[in-house]
C-alpha cells in the first residue's frame, strides 16, 4: 500500500549532458540513461529522480514532484472536487514500471502521481 510519500522528482532539461555535468559536479549524483530523452539520477543517500529532455523549460512545470498512490483515478477525481484539476491523464510508463498522471492544485501548481505496476 502506498504511503503517499514523495517517490520521484523530475526536472526538465534542454541538454541532458549539460544537466548531468552540472548536478554530477555539484552534488556527486550518478546517472542512468533511459533512451535518448530521459536520464535517471541517484543521490548518494539512494533517493533519485529524473531529467526529461524538453525543447524548452516552462515555468511551473519543473521540478515536478511525484507522490506514490495505490490507484491514480480516485486522486484525480478528488483533486477536481477540491478545486484542482487534471493536467495530464493517467498514462502508462512501461508495463513493468507503472503509470503516472499530473494534477493541478487550486493555484495551478502541478503534482505528479505514480502508480506502481508492482503490487
Amino acid at each position: 500500500m502506498a504511503k503517499h510519500g514523495i517517490c520521484h522528482i523530475e526536472w526538465a532539461s534542454t541538454d541532458l549532458k549539460r544537466t548531468q555535468a552540472f548536478y554530477g559536479g555539484l552534488f556527486g549524483w550518478t546517472f542512468e540513461a533511459w533512451g535518448d530523452s530521459y536520464v535517471l539520477f541517484k543521490c548518494p543517500d539512494g533517493f533519485g529522480g529524473g531529467f526529461a529532455k524538453q525543447k524548452e523549460v516552462r515555468a511551473g512545470r519543473s521540478p515536478l514532484v511525484y507522490v506514490q498512490v495505490d490507484e491514480i483515478e480516485p486522486y484525480l477525481k478528488k483533486a477536481k472536487e477540491l478545486g484542482g484539476g487534471v493536467a495530464d491523464p493517467k498514462t502508462q510508463i512501461d508495463p513493468s514500471v507503472g503509470w503516472y498522471a499530473h494534477l493541478t492544485d487550486p493555484d495551478g501548481n502541478i503534482v505528479g502521481l505514480f502508480q506502481s505496476a508492482r503490487k
